[in-house]
């Protein structure tokens, strides 16, 4: 694959979606630490949706340019092994599509970072708000764990649709 051109192909509708909720939910941490900051006066409230914030745009860089990173420097992009399966004897539409389709994924993951962003600042808002230890401790395992399982799920629906 590498030096070939691909065929331009659209993200997918979810992907759209969970790129929306993803920058809504890190919206939605700034708001949740404006407003612990008017309480508690820390401006370590800011530090969680600053990080998220950037990955998130990292993240959508990559998307954004996804078939030009992949062009012109291949051995940055860490493609699962569909491709291998998929191979040149399916043709060219297939692996564009194919490709398109992985970066769903990432989309998932700026959905996801939304969350851990906004649970974060909530979570450091109310700690520092109430003295006492964050009740949110479990959440981030479970929507790691979640997010892990999703991905797992995203990359086994690409194989079953091409890896025929």
């Amino acid at each position: 694959m590498a030096g070939r051109t691909l065929k331009r192909y659209g993200l997918e509708g979810v992907a759209k979606v969970l790129i929306a909720i993803g920058l809504l939910l890190t919206f939605f941490s700034w708001i949740a630490g404006v407003y612990y900051f008017g309480i508690a006066g820390k401006a370590a409230l800011f530090i969680a949706p600053l990080v998220f914030t950037f990955v998130s745009a990292l993240a959508l860089l990559i998307i954004r340019y996804r078939y030009t990173l992949f062009e012109r420097y291949p051995y940055l992009m860490n493609l699962p092994s569909l491709f291998y399966r998929i191979g040149e004897k399916k043709g060219s539409n297939n692996q564009s599509i194919a490709f398109s389709m992985i970066f769903t994924v990432h989309a998932l993951v700026i959905a996801f970072l939304g969350i851990l962003s906004l649970v974060l600042t909530i979570s450091i808002g109310s700690s520092i708000k109430s003295s006492a230890a964050s009740p949110f401790l479990y959440a981030y395992l479970v929507i790691i764990a979640i997010l892990v399982v999703s991905v797992l799920l995203q990359y086994r629906r690409i194989y079953i649709r091409f890896a025929k």
